[in-house]
């Protein structure tokens, strides 16, 4: 999604986009990007220094991004974030062991006085194959929100090989119909009428956004979505 993102700022809009990764465990990245975490340790140098298996390695990995964090944002672009037009950091896909962990909020919020700061929650279409799936990704998102105190917009990817993306997008758009959609998923379903009404008075004035990493054009409508984040109308529809 970066790279894919990042080349067609550069290309479409003419941006000046800079890529950041901050996954320290990445055996390769299919960008180049400006600032990379790996040149501080990576999670193989974790594991080996601090004899922790792979996952108590990225929590550490957590916890040296806070504690590293003023020397971090020290470095290009962060320290010279006024010549960019996109900031992209790019964090790592185990939410558990970075966004979820304490450590987390001190450096999302060193983060944010750079300029406006958006999350972009990713939603993995081809994961949502019962209602039930629908509507656990979607309080990860309003997790999202609670922990980081950002402004946070949800996408939907893979709309390409998805198999149903009609209950992804009703997700996002209208929440109530989840409850047509359902079937008989034992205790869930005792409790969905709950958790559908905790999910409608959380997801905001948005519109659906279905995009794939594959294809370029598909930016345009994340692109549009970051950027309506940030409108005076506030009118993300």
């Amino acid at each position: 999604m970066v790279r894919t993102y990042s080349e067609w700022a550069r290309k479409s809009l003419l941006l000046r986009v800079a890529p950041i990764n901050l996954d320290p465990g990445a055996e390769e990245l299919p960008y180049k990007p400006v600032f990379d975490i790996r040149t501080l340790f990576t999670t193989r140098d974790i594991m080996e220094k601090y004899g922790l298996g792979p996952n108590g390695a990225l929590i550490k990995a957590s916890e040296l991004i806070a504690e590293r964090s003023d020397e971090i944002l020290s470095n290009k672009p962060f320290s010279e974030a006024e010549k960019w037009d996109l900031i992209l950091v790019d964090t790592p896909g185990q939410m558990e062991a970075f966004i979820f962990r304490p450590s987390s909020t001190v450096f999302l919020g060193k983060l944010s006085k750079l300029g406006n700061t958006v999350v972009v929650y990713i939603i993995d279409a081809t994961a949502i194959e019962r209602v039930s799936d629908a509507v656990f990704l979607w309080f990860i998102y309003v997790l999202l929100q609670v922990k980081t105190g950002l402004i946070t917009v949800p996408v939907i990817n893979k709309r390409d090989v998805a198999a149903n993306l009609e209950v992804a997008k009703m997700l996002v758009e209208n929440p109530s119909r989840l409850l047509e959609k359902a079937s008989n998923e034992g205790f869930f379903s005792d409790v969905l009428p709950d958790l559908i009404e905790v999910a409608t008075k959380t997801r905001g004035a948005f519109r659906a956004v279905l995009v794939s990493a594959r294809e370029p054009g598909d930016m345009q409508y994340l692109h549009a979505l970051i950027h309506e984040a940030f409108c005076a109308c506030g009118d993300l529809t």
